[in-house]
């Protein structure tokens, strides 16, 4: 059975049968509008787009996976403010064509994706779409104690800090668009398919990173942007310590394999989604007990200087980096 065939209420009710119940005091789908009750604290807010042929394709992923990722993109933002996720709405742009069972199962791989972080779905829209579909999701959270961590703050002096591995996510994308099909039959290619197809956004550091951070963001665009932003302002810049970058073996691999330098693919491969953080000194140790209580590997790779510009310390040697190769979303060619 076809979208056209169930149309926009049917759709909608079977969205609906897929949703866990919202919390107490909250007003979900069914209604014109959701309704979210008051914060002390107040609220976070982020969106974020997935269009099919762009972010994401068929023959690469599941409906289910599509969904997950969707989730995880929109929940690492909130991390990313040092935040906690608590609701999403959903915009769908859906060919008359598709499937109901492949929205279904791209439902049920949100709704997985949001019971982790213990964040529900309230709400949304679908629309028909001439070809391919589009998801577009609003996520709500509420900021830690210490209130909303934003990218600036950096001081001169801080440890940038990161979690997880880099680079796996583009080694992924690297193998994908050649024609290694998820799932490889190695090892060391499923991990960095996995990395790629279903990331794992770090909601469950974002609150205790956020305060022992004077600055904090996410890995959306790759290393080198994001500290970019961290030290636009302030007459700052950064040192990384090449050999300190979290790289794994698996993406390693694949860099060879591709004849390619693996870090520049932890410097501008983007879709890693973890977090990187900007720590006093004093505050390393605290950082450091949080990976143990979390079980997410939490790695120093560089330091905030008074000397804009960013540099890369590699074998002795100090070289400054450019931006050349970071992520566009302009960009067309995504495979290289």
């Amino acid at each position: 059975m076809n979208i056209r065939d169930v149309g926009e209420r049917g759709l909608i009710a079977l969205i609906h049968r897929l949703q866990t119940t919202p919390p107490l005091g909250y007003i979900g789908i069914g209604d014109d509008a959701a309704y979210v009750p008051p914060s002390a604290t107040g609220w976070l807010i982020s969106q974020d787009m997935l269009v099919e042929t762009i972010h994401f394709r068929w023959d690469w992923m599941t409906p289910e996976q599509v969904g997950a990722k969707a989730v995880a993109v929109n929940v690492s933002d909130i991390a990313a403010m040092g935040g906690v996720p608590k609701a999403i709405l959903t915009s769908l742009s859906v060919p008359a064509a598709l499937r109901v069972e492949a929205v279904e199962d791209l439902y049920r791989g949100m709704t997985r994706a949001l019971d982790l972080c213990g964040a529900v779905l309230i709400g949304g829209d679908t629309v028909g779409s001439p070809d391919r579909l589009v998801i577009d999701v609003t996520v709500l959270g509420h900021p830690g104690p210490v209130g909303p961590v934003r990218r600036t703050g950096a001081r001169p002096g801080d440890r940038l800090v990161v979690t997880g591995r880099l680079g796996a996510a583009h080694a992924g994308l690297m193998l994908l668009s050649h024609g290694v099909m998820w799932p490889s039959h190695s090892v060391h290619e499923r991990s960095v398919q996995v990395a790629h197809i279903a990331p794992k956004a770090r909601w469950e550091c974002g609150v205790p990173i956020g305060q022992a951070a004077h600055a904090l963001t996410d890995i959306s665009d790759g290393l080198y942007a994001e500290i970019e932003e961290l030290t636009r302002f302030g007459g700052i810049g950064a040192t990384l310590f090449g050999e300190a970058l979290p790289i794994d073996q698996a993406t390693r691999a694949v860099a060879r394999a591709f004849r390619a330098d693996p870090i520049e693919y932890a410097l501008y491969g983007g879709e890693d989604y973890e977090l990187l953080a900007a720590i006093a000194p004093s505050k390393i140790a605290e950082v450091m007990r949080i990976a143990t209580q979390t079980g997410v590997a939490i790695t120093e790779v560089g330091v905030i200087t008074d000397d804009p510009g960013i540099r890369l310390l590699r074998d002795g040697e100090e070289v400054k980096l450019g931006g050349e190769q970071t992520f566009n979303h302009f960009r067309v060619d995504r495979s290289s």
